[in-house]
């Protein structure tokens, strides 16, 4: 039971893109949800029926609108998806705007996972204003979000004096959305990629916020925290469908994120990206009074987790405190310290 009782739950989807289409179409199988608007900022959806920029057999009778502003204050809502962007800083007046019309807010950014990390001043102000407005806001997602941050500290409460926390993430790109494929560099040069490496949108966003956010819920609060970015190349052709990789060029990237404390590593967290890859999966291992190693095979579906992970998270957010909070369920303003990042290039 949510805080609306027994009625249906009011959402409007803030980007309609790759994965706020699929948000959407699966939100509007959810029973206790009521689809209220929609908002894009591109000018070829703008105006259109929702049913046809989601691609469905019949009109919504909603229109994409181009105005967050005034479809805010023509249309009663509850909760807003935003499915926008990675980063705070660009985002940041997409979430003002929600919040100060009375808005709880669930979002795939990436950096909201753990926004004091990188953004701390921008997420200060965020928060206060939420609290102003009594609304919440929430970041959730496959990873930032749980495989390699909150399953670990659930799975830690099952130890204690924990030591070290290690995972490793391995994902066969060539069955996923062809973004992904590009963002990890799958059919680049060596020299391309590395040219790549500094480019907002390239590589796997938000490892180091899982890190900090692993680092903090454990007690573990580094003195810094650093970041690698490796190409992997191929051995031998390989090709999805969207992409062919030749022998010698770039199939993926390895991507790791480490929390140091004291000089020593307390967090690593690894990342393995790319067309072709063996035996994916997902492997925690905590070291502590009790050690546990857990292993899923073949990983987690990323991208319909993430659907299903951001549709789960739009109840719960209507009965929780209001402030900015990571998807640990912690408000950033319990998160006082603050370390050196080092993003690997």
């Amino acid at each position: 039971m949510n805080s609306k009782g027994n009625k249906k739950i009011k959402v409007i989807f803030y980007g309609v893109g790759a994965i706020g289409s699929e948000v959407a179409k699966f939100g509007l199988s959810r029973p206790g949800l009521e689809l209220v608007g929609a908002i894009d900022s591109d000018p070829g959806k703008i105006g259109l029926d929702l049913g046809t920029v989601l691609g469905l057999e019949k009109n919504l009778g909603i229109k994409v609108s181009g105005d967050p502003t005034a479809l805010f204050s023509e249309v009663e809502a509850d909760v807003v998806v935003l499915t926008t962007g990675s980063f705070l800083p660009t985002i940041y007046d997409q979430l003002e705007t929600a919040v100060r019309a009375g808005l709880n807010v669930v979002t795939s950014a990436e950096e909201l996972a753990f926004p004091t990390l990188q953004s701390a001043q921008l997420a200060e102000k965020l928060d206060q204003l939420a609290k102003e407005k009594g609304v919440t806001i929430k970041a959730a997602g496959i990873n930032p979000g749980f495989v390699m941050d909150s399953l670990i500290v659930f799975l830690a409460t099952a130890s204690a004096d924990i030591e070290h926390v290690w995972a490793k993430r391995v994902v066969d790109c060539s069955l996923r959305r062809r973004q992904l494929q590009m963002k990890v560099g799958a059919g680049l040069r060596v020299d391309q990629f590395k040219a790549s490496l500094g480019n907002k949108i390239f590589g796997h966003l938000g490892l180091m916020e899982s890190a900090a956010l692993v680092a903090d819920a454990l007690g573990m609060i580094p003195d810094r925290i650093t970041q690698s970015v490796e190409p992997v190349i191929a051995e031998g052709n390989v090709e999805s469908e969207h992409v062919r990789v030749k022998s010698g060029e770039v199939s993926g990237m390895r991507q790791v994120a480490r929390c140091l404390r004291n000089g020593k590593e307390c967090v690593s967290l690894e990342v393995l990206f790319c067309v072709g890859a063996t035996e994916p999966q997902d492997q925690i291992v905590v070291k502590g009074m009790t050690n546990i190693d857990v292993t899923i095979k073949d990983g987690i579906a990323g991208d319909q987790a993430t659907v299903a992970i951001l549709i789960n998270a739009i109840a719960p957010i209507l009965d929780v405190k209001p402030g900015l909070l990571t998807p640990t369920g912690k408000s950033i303003a319990e998160i006082t310290w603050r370390c050196p990042v080092d993003l690997g290039y």
